[in-house]
């Protein structure tokens, strides 16, 4: 049984262009532009969607039995993905980057060392707190490279010395 899109979505294209327009520059918008393709007769099937929006035909086929459901409010509506919670607390996290901030942490094995001393969270291995520093967009600073052979006295000497340009 083929379906008539245009009779089956209820909004009129005005209304699916306005949205889009408000959601550009997020997941949602690439859901508003199927309906509005598919309102205004630019595509006649999924099939064809899909291309042109750049998703898989089973993800638009989601998409759509989802609007059908619930409409656009529940096609719009953010689903939180599932998965295990963080065993780091906000106040953890506040913890381990003051003492980064004030010099105690240099490494990702300090930084476990840290939280399970002092906030009772321990880790198995370094990726996952590796993990969570990549999800925070914490970067690790470190100093430049020194010479093995460098004397920090000859350095400095030569800095007093030398001419400013």
């Amino acid at each position: 049984m083929r379906i008539t899109y245009p009779k089956a979505i209820q909004e009129s294209e005005e209304d699916l262009k306005q949205w889009e327009q408000q959601l550009r520059g997020q997941k949602a918008a690439d859901r508003v532009r199927v309906l509005r393709l598919l309102k205004s007769g630019t595509v006649k099937s999924l099939k064809d969607c899909a291309p042109m929006v750049g998703y898989s035909v089973s993800q638009l086929t989601r998409w759509w039995e989802r609007y059908r459901a619930d409409g656009l409010a529940g096609m719009l509506k953010r689903q939180k993905p599932a998965g295990k919670t963080s065993k780091l607390s906000p106040e953890a996290w506040a913890g381990l980057l003051q003492a980064m901030r004030a010099g105690h942490i240099a490494t990702m094995q300090d930084a476990r060392n840290y939280l399970e001393r002092e906030w009772g969270i321990s880790y198995k291995n370094g990726k996952s707190l590796w993990w969570l520093f990549k999800k925070h967009r914490v970067k690790w600073k470190t100093g430049r490279r020194r010479h093995k052979k460098a004397n920090a006295a000859q350095q400095a000497a030569f800095k007093k010395t030398s001419l400013a340009c």
